[in-house]
């Protein structure tokens, strides 16, 4: 079944069509598309799933010597290591108890 789908925003009844959305056929429908407004889309076409993203780049940092090393990693002075590299234990709760407990 095809649809008519938004390429531009399109304001139609006091409602505001994205790009995406999916519009009302109406008496404009020819309008829409013949300015390219609008485009008719089946819903048998499988859409590709966009990649996940992965960092590149190595994290922020000069490299150099940090003084005390953390172990096998790299030295990156301006970062402060991970928690689990620190060995940093979790902070306690600072909120307390609840009254009625």
């Amino acid at each position: 079944m095809k649809r008519l789908i938004a390429i531009f925003p399109i304001l139609f009844d006091s409602k505001q069509y994205m790009p995406g959305d999916e519009l009302p056929t109406s008496g404009y429908t020819d309008d829409w598309i013949g300015n390219k407004a609008a485009k008719w889309e089946d819903d048998t076409e499988v859409k590709p799933v966009p990649p996940k993203a992965k960092a590149v780049t190595a994290p922020a940092g000069l490299t150099g010597d940090a003084c005390p090393a953390t172990g096998a990693e790299p030295d990156l002075t301006g970062i402060v290591p991970s928690r689990k590299v620190r060995g940093a234990q979790p902070e306690p709760d600072k909120r307390g108890r609840k009254a009625n407990d």
